[in-house]
């Protein structure tokens, strides 16, 4: 009698993982249907706080694998750390109450500067990485996040944009709400990458790297 197989065929589980990314990029927006506050900034509600625990998340993912990364182990803690500066910036309200009268730019440039360094004496092992991500599904994770920060997030949060597309139905607060969602978005998809770089190296350690 043939024995039951638990893991789906490589076409259904294709299916089966974009299928739960894109889900998961729905369920994000969870956020624009809760009741509207309207004596919070949007950015001081439900979307900040999505923003900042999936950042929070991708650092973490970042130093539970470094451990895990062999001769790669500064290269994913300066991952860690890069991360840990975007969710700084994320928060900088909030940091800067704390540490008032300083900026949170006194946390992050140090921080910066570190990983940096650290990268730099890791050339050789930076240079890997670097050629392994660029072959990975997850850069192009990374690269949405990046556009959609620096590309559609300043069009589509632009208050001129609206003006001139709605013209008298504009309304002031739908800029900085499609700059915060798309911001979301953005966060996800950085979350996504750090999965696609963290998990195959616990599971099959840093021979990954190895590999031609």
């Amino acid at each position: 009698m043939p024995k039951l197989s638990l893991n789906p065929p490589p076409w259904l589980r294709t299916i089966l993982i974009a299928g739960a990314i894109g889900l998961g990029a729905v369920l994000i927006l969870f956020p624009a249907w809760l009741p509207d506050d309207t004596n919070a900034p949007i950015e001081d509600r439900a979307v900040e706080v999505m923003q900042s625990a999936l950042l929070a998340f991708a650092s973490a993912l970042f130093f539970a694998t470094a451990p895990h990364a062999g001769p790669f182990r500064a290269v994913y803690r300066s991952l860690g750390f890069l991360s840990v500066t975007l969710l700084i910036a994320e928060i900088e309200g909030a940091i800067n109450e704390i540490i008032d009268p300083l900026r949170h730019e006194y946390l992050v440039v140090p921080i910066l500067i570190w990983a940096g360094l650290t990268l730099l004496r890791r050339r050789r092992e930076t240079l890997h990485f670097i050629g392994f991500a660029s072959r990975h599904p997850a850069s192009g994770f990374a690269l949405s996040a990046i556009i959609l920060v620096y590309a559609f997030a300043p069009a589509f949060g632009s208050r001129a944009f609206w003006k001139i597309s709605l013209g008298a139905t504009y309304d002031p607060e739908i800029p900085s709400i499609c700059r915060a969602y798309l911001e979301l978005l953005a966060c996800y998809f950085f979350l996504l990458a750090a999965i696609g770089f963290c998990l195959p190296l616990v599971r099959r350690r840093y021979a990954m790297f190895t590999e031609p």
